[in-house]
């Protein structure tokens, strides 16, 4: 810490339940609306196993889930992942590899805030209002996306009591709208999806006679793009320095949203694939009718009309409400770097209401930015990076419990009571290096794709830019092996 210690501090005022909002409204949003039935045009062979693998890749993250939890009852703090790496491990390392999450994350923010009106705009077309033509336009987009970027700032700025009223609403109305897709998916037909779907694109859907055999790594990619359905819960430790009794409460609620996430994702993914069978989604996706093939477009072709467009409309706004977390993630890592003297004090102070007030304009300015990217350029530069930051991180937070359990050196430090008390956490780490370096396989190269949306390109550069932001904090704070000895103070 440094002297200049801010007046104004977080405020613990978070409980349980906000915790588990928090986490899964930032992961049910886009992923499971579009991403789910979109699989089987990528990876046919999967056929009607994308629940299945949903849900094996919900138990896989145990193995995250399980590590997180300890993290966060040792070492509670609005960093999180960034705070418990560099302490474990490395400081030049735990920066470099969060600086380049942090961005991704960002970016991921400005291509959602696009995503949104792409669901607002097709959401009101459908509901029989033509002012969603405008909002699908250049322009639309952009007004759209800086509206619900700087509402959900508007919310923050406010205080993070407001905002655990927000994700605790939201969560329970994920949970009424993923009933709903579970009553009208479960109780409607296959031959009404597939007759619908061929009267609105005049294809004939027909069942194939053979099937074809399971194929082991069809199920595997899918259980790889699964895998940041879940991402979610690497954010709720961000709010660990606004949490009562974090020690306690933020384990429990890690637990608790995965649970929760396991069950939404599995009997979602089950209602939409029982309503639209997967050789009809594969031949729709093929034909290029893809839009019928998302959570809106099954339920537009499956429910009453008034029905679909009331639902459709929730989900827009679901996919939407995905930055208000978000936000959360990314300004309590500027937070927590400026603890450690990594940036200017200034993103380390908060408002009378104690909220991180520079952390949270930077990051609102830079997704506004990034949204005006993925407008007018088609693809925002840094959101490919996720796919192996998410995955990157996972593994350093499985080498830094082992490193506490393991290194003699965090013998009788606190932080490594809550690993070196459980016999679980050698074989749980060890499975979390395997698993990640296995799913990195499938994501650090796209094929087909120019080298500047690779992603270890796009990573690469962010990882450069980094490296210099380090180099000129440790050349300004000689100490900071010192500073990031210690926990900060939140």
């Amino acid at each position: 810490m440094t002297a200049a210690t801010p007046t104004y501090r977080l405020e613990k005022s978070l409980g349980l339940i906000a915790i588990v909002a928090s986490a899964v409204t930032q992961e049910y949003g886009a992923g499971i609306n579009f991403v789910v039935i979109q699989s089987i045009g990528v990876y046919p062979a999967i056929r009607n196993l994308v629940p299945l693998a949903m849900f094996v890749t919900g138990v896989v993250i145990f193995l995250k889930v399980f590590l997180y939890a300890r993290f966060s009852q040792a070492m509670p703090r609005a960093g999180s992942s960034y705070v418990w790496t560099v302490r474990a491990l490395n400081l030049p390392l735990g920066f470099i590899l969060h600086f380049v999450w942090w961005a991704s994350i960002t970016a991921a923010m400005g291509f959602i805030a696009f995503a949104f009106g792409n669901f607002l705009g097709n959401a009101l077309i459908a509901a029989g209002i033509s002012g969603g033509h405008a909002i699908l336009t250049p322009l639309g987009h952009v007004v759209t996306g800086l509206a619900a970027l700087w509402f959900i700032y508007g919310i923050h700025i406010a205080g993070i009591r407001d905002y655990g009223r927000l994700v605790t609403i939201l969560l329970i109305l994920v949970a009424l709208t993923a009933l709903a897709v579970c009553i009208i998916g479960f109780t409607t037909s296959p031959a009404t999806f597939v007759s619908t779907a061929g009267a609105r694109t005049g294809l004939t859907l027909t069942a194939p006679p053979h099937p074809g055999p399971f194929d082991a790594h069809a199920f595997l990619a899918v259980c790889t793009l699964f895998i940041f359905a879940y991402g979610g819960l690497s954010g709720a430790p961000a709010l660990s320095g606004e949490t009562r009794d974090a020690e306690h409460t933020m384990p429990r609620g890690i637990l608790l949203a995965w649970v929760t996430s396991v069950i939404l994702f599995t009997l979602v993914s089950a209602a939409l694939l029982h309503a639209a069978p997967w050789w009809a989604a594969e031949a729709l996706i093929k034909h290029k009718h893809a839009n019928l093939v998302t959570a809106p477009g099954i339920l537009g072709l499956a429910a009453p009309h008034d029905v679909a467009a009331v639902i459709g409309l929730i989900i827009a706004l679901i996919v939407g409400k995905t930055l208000a977390p978000q936000m959360v993630v990314t300004s309590r890592m500027l937070f927590a770097w400026a603890e450690d003297d990594l940036l200017p004090p200034i993103f380390a102070q908060t408002s009378r209401r104690h909220a991180p007030v520079a952390a949270l304009t930077l990051t609102v300015v830079l997704a506004s930015l990034f949204l005006l990217q993925a407008t007018y350029i088609g693809w925002a530069f840094g959101v490919v990076a996720r796919s192996i930051t998410i995955l990157l991180v996972w593994l350093a937070v499985a080498v830094a419990a082992l490193n506490l359990r393991l290194n003699p050196r965090f013998r009788t430090s606190p932080w490594s009571h809550p690993f070196r008390n459980s016999i679980f956490t050698i074989p749980i780490a060890l499975l979390s290096i395997v698993v990640t370096l296995a799913f990195m396989r499938s994501v650090i190269i796209l094929p087909h794709a120019p080298f500047y949306v690779q992603p270890l390109f796009q990573g690469g550069v962010m990882a450069i830019i980094g490296a210099v932001l380090y180099l000129r904090a440790k050349a300004a704070h000689p100490d900071l092996a010192e500073t990031t000895a210690s926990l900060p103070l939140e």
